[in-house]
């Protein structure tokens, strides 16, 4: 069983989201395969899962598509040991990425790390990782000495400036890196912050899942939280130990949900 994560920014017409979406939709039940696809005017965001093949077929159709996927964006296929969805989801929304300020995506040119570049800064004591997910993300495992957004949702990030320049004053003399799981919500930080005059100021091309997959063993302390049945792996990809609360989903922690507080024992 693998997993096939793609994102692409790139303008789709109104009158062709239907189209888009009904074809997405056809095409997984032709391949069998299951997930979540989000489609919007600004682009799509997938995540399906089946047998290797299919997907491999799955993707050459793909750059057939209504708005064909093109082969150079970001992308990723990784192993899972259990069936990561239930059903298959395809939606049309107003963005893949909810985020309250229009982005310029042009000022992300220049502004990727590559898994070794921030491995290296690591080593070296130069990187501030900062972690743009939801709180209870980061609760699951982040890296090493990684600061972490306040935000319970996204879409809260700009409100938290005033956090943001007190770091990065604290800081002048490093690189900050953010970082989410797969790189999508990273896409839109990094040209936010650009946008505001920030000017040391990178992500991590590929997210913390391309960084896992070139080193597992490498500066990441905990699990990762994902947005599946898994709810969370370990760095070489293998699910890890946190599990859904019965009342809200959310992860539970030390028999605590991270959510609502309700207490689950095992």
């Amino acid at each position: 069983m693998y997993i096939l994560q793609y994102y692409q920014f790139g303008n789709i017409k109104e009158n062709q989201l239907e189209d888009v979406r009904e074809w997405f939709y056809q095409k997984c039940l032709e391949y069998q395969l299951k997930g979540l696809i989000l489609i919007a005017k600004e682009g799509i965001n997938l995540s399906v899962s089946g047998s290797k093949f299919l997907l491999d077929e799955f993707l050459k159709e793909c750059y057939r598509a209504p708005f064909p996927l093109q082969p150079e964006t970001r992308r990723r296929f990784m192993p899972s040991d259990i069936p990561p969805y239930k059903k298959l989801i395809v939606k049309i929304k107003e963005q893949i990425i909810p985020f309250p300020v229009e982005i310029d995506h042009k000022l992300n040119e220049g502004h990727f790390l590559k898994p070794e570049e921030f491995h290296q800064l690591m080593q070296e004591g130069k990187a501030v990782p900062v972690d743009t997910r939801n709180y209870y993300e980061w609760e699951v495992g982040t890296f090493k000495n990684a600061l972490a957004f306040p935000i319970r949702k996204f879409r809260e990030l700009p409100s938290k400036m005033d956090w943001f320049k007190e770091q990065y004053e604290k800081n002048k003399d490093k690189v900050i890196v953010t970082f989410c799981t797969g790189g999508i919500r990273c896409e839109k930080v990094v040209p936010f912050l650009v946008s505001l005059g920030f000017k040391n100021v990178y992500q991590i091309e590929g997210g913390i899942l391309d960084y896992f997959a070139k080193y597992p063993d490498g500066f990441w302390e905990g699990e990762c939280f994902v947005f599946d049945e898994r709810y969370s792996i370990l760095p070489n990809f293998q699910r890890g130990k946190v599990q859904p609360c019965e009342l809200c989903g959310q992860p539970v922690i030390n028999h605590r949900c991270v959510r609502c507080g309700n207490v689950q024992i095992a």
